[in-house]
């Protein structure tokens, strides 16, 4: 099964950050290509200063049969938000599946 390509801005980490939210990324990639084709993933963050800590904000798209999923999660841990967009991403995709099985 061929699937689409991952797309990433705004992601200008440390080396130990970039490894594991490609590591969360990559995970997600293999759940969601297994259950189906869908042609890009997009994700952008954007971090602001919140006093001593970054408020992290991650927007995702996933693009399948012309339409496009969107998600997004905000928090002071980048992997929680990240994880929490792609989870998001996955499940929609499947309800819309399942959904349009149904009809």
């Amino acid at each position: 099964m061929a699937n689409g390509k991952i797309f990433l801005s705004g992601f200008e980490l440390e080396e130990a950050e970039k490894a594991i939210v490609g590591n969360i990324i990559n995970n997600y990639k293999h759940k969601i290509d297994e259950r189906a084709e869908y042609e890009y993933i997009k994700l952008r963050l954007k971090k602001s200063r919140r006093g001593k800590a970054f408020l992290h904000e991650v927007k995702g798209s996933l693009k399948k049969d012309n339409k496009i999923l969107n998600s997004k999660s905000t928090d002071y841990n980048l992997f929680a938000a990240t994880a929490e967009v792609m989870e998001n991403l996955m499940n929609e995709m499947i309800h819309k599946m399942r959904t349009r099985r149904q009809k």
